[in-house]
């Protein structure tokens, strides 16, 4: 075999290898970049869909006026706003929205509507 010829095999054997370790990483950055990690989308639509399940359970809650209760998700926490005509109804939300799965906490801030309003 000549001179040439081995280093022609040589440099063959280079590139393949060198070409598959290369194809290799670029398999493994892949692999690392879909970790389970969610995206913001995804993410935004979870908080939604929690929202959503949150005040469907706050509407069908009986003896509990809904109408002025605004619902924000974050995570799993969920934030009650705005007011209802009577005590019992704070309590009444809260363990509503504890009840709903996906619910990790309940921050309340309802208040009591004020008499006439």
């Amino acid at each position: 075999m000549t001179t040439s010829k081995k280093i022609a095999i040589t440099l063959l054997a280079t590139a393949a290898l060198f070409g598959t370790t290369y194809a290799s990483a670029q398999s493994d950055a892949a692999t690392t970049s879909s970790s389970p990690v969610q995206s913001k989308k995804a993410v935004r639509a979870q908080n939604r869909e929690l929202v959503k399940t949150v005040r469907h359970a706050l509407t069908h809650t009986k003896n509990l006026d809904s109408s002025d209760i605004t619902v924000l998700a974050k995570g799993g926490v969920v934030t009650l706003d705005g007011t209802v005509p009577s005590d019992d109804q704070i309590q009444r939300a809260t363990d509503a929205t504890s009840s709903v799965p996906g619910v990790t906490s309940v921050r309340n801030n309802l208040i009591l509507r004020e008499a006439g309003n």
